[in-house]
């Protein structure tokens, strides 16, 4: 309490008010002692002319005895009880009606005047301290409505100030939680509307076989042609609920990635496993140049994901009869996996955009759905690696992969 700025403010301002009291209060003392002073040489003054004009011969004794006067004071007052005059009824120290005016009414100017300094002091003090208390109550409002380009930071010491910059701070803190929910708003909806365009393409092609299959006249070969049409629709909207959904779970955090020290050799032939029939059909050719015993820490399931997007991307833009490398670099820093293809190569204008969500490029075939690369993306970042990309136009693609050792 006592660093606060405002305690201490309210410590210098009672003192204040004391001293200038205390000098109130010794200007008036002063002059009610001059007052009765001058009330007492009055009263003197009007003793010796009386008693002059009674005993003119002895005006010098008078004059000596009243200003050098040492007698005992209790036998004058017997002598005046003597006569029925009591100290209540002597004249020389009762007051007149006049005295006792003036004397009242210095009194209650003093008091008037202390009660009226004091709550001025008080009152300019308190304005601080509700001016302060408003700036805040009106920021605070601001907050409420959103609006966050005040700033109420304040470098003294004291209460209020402390409480400004830790309220600006909260605001801060609010401010980053609304952008950051009003970009997942806005990505939100932006998801979900390419969602809804990527499903509804399949979808329509389900509804208009559908009601083709309702025609009896179509002969059997025909409606085994149309329900394997449609069995592949269903195929495109299952994988693509899954990707989503992969991909969901990747952008939330929600996936905890499991990284061991994985021999790359494994990684690669887990990845490509599920492609080399469709290469062979394709009459591709698949090159893996890995040794036995590179290593790399990551994902095993989620990696080889990755990695498989990255050789179906390469598989779907090569032509028959070309070739699809697999290559590992391996050196002090990082392991670096390079995955070439002899196709048609990326568009300048496209090579910018070719790992961003549903982004499809001039090749791309019509069943793409633009996810693959930027799930491979995401994958090998969150495991603290990175992705490239080098392609020149008909002259093929290389995705270059680097997983840094200082994981490991």
């Amino acid at each position: 309490m006592l660093k606060s700025r405002e305690f201490k403010n309210l410590i210098y301002t009672t003192l204040l008010s004391l001293i200038i009291l205390f000098i109130i209060s010794l200007s008036f003392s002063l002059g009610s002692i001059k007052l009765y002073k001058n009330y007492i040489i009055e009263n003197n003054a009007k003793i010796v002319s009386s008693l002059t004009k009674k005993y003119p011969n002895m005006e010098s004794e008078i004059i000596d005895t009243i200003v050098n006067n040492k007698e005992d004071t209790n036998n004058g007052i017997k002598i005046l009880e003597k006569y029925g005059i009591d100290k209540d009824s002597l004249y020389l120290i009762k007051l007149n009606d006049e005295f006792k005016n003036n004397l009242i009414l210095i009194n209650i100017i003093f008091i008037i005047l202390s009660l009226l300094i004091i709550t001025i002091i008080f009152f300019i003090h308190i304005r601080k301290i509700y001016k302060k208390c408003d700036k805040l109550n009106n920021y605070i409002n601001d907050v409420l409505n959103d609006n966050y380009t005040l700033n109420i930071s304040e470098y003294e010491e004291g209460i209020f100030s402390t409480l400004s910059n830790d309220v600006y701070k909260i605001t801060n803190k609010l401010k980053e939680q609304s952008e950051i929910l009003y970009k997942d708003k806005k990505y939100l909806e932006t998801t979900l509307e390419d969602i809804s365009h990527q499903l509804k393409t399949p979808l329509t092609s389900m509804y208009m076989i559908n009601d083709l299959l309702y025609d009896d006249k179509i002969d059997k070969k025909t409606k085994y042609e149309f329900l394997n049409k449609n069995k592949e629709q269903l195929q495109r909207i299952e994988w693509l609920v899954t990707s989503l959904l992969k991909l969901s779970k990747l952008e939330s955090g929600t996936i905890k990635l499991n990284q061991k020290n994985i021999k790359v050799k494994e990684l690669i032939n887990k990845s490509v496993e599920s492609i080399r029939i469709p290469i062979e059909l394709k009459e591709q050719e698949l090159i893996i140049d890995v040794d036995n015993k590179t290593i790399v820490n990551i994902d095993l399931n989620w990696t080889s994901e990755a990695i498989l997007n990255i050789v179906k991307n390469a598989y779907e833009h090569t032509p028959n009869n070309g070739v699809i490398k697999i290559s590992v670099k391996d050196n002090p820093l990082y392991v670096e996996i390079n995955i070439t293809d002899n196709g048609v190569g990326i568009d300048d204008e496209d090579i910018n955009h070719i790992f961003e969500r549903f982004y499809k490029g001039k090749h791309n075939s019509k069943d793409s759905i633009g996810i693959g690369l930027n799930m491979a993306k995401q994958i090998i970042e969150r495991q603290k690696g990175e992705i490239n990309v080098i392609s020149r136009k008909n002259s093929g693609t290389t995705f270059i992969i680097k997983f840094y050792k200082n994981n490991m």
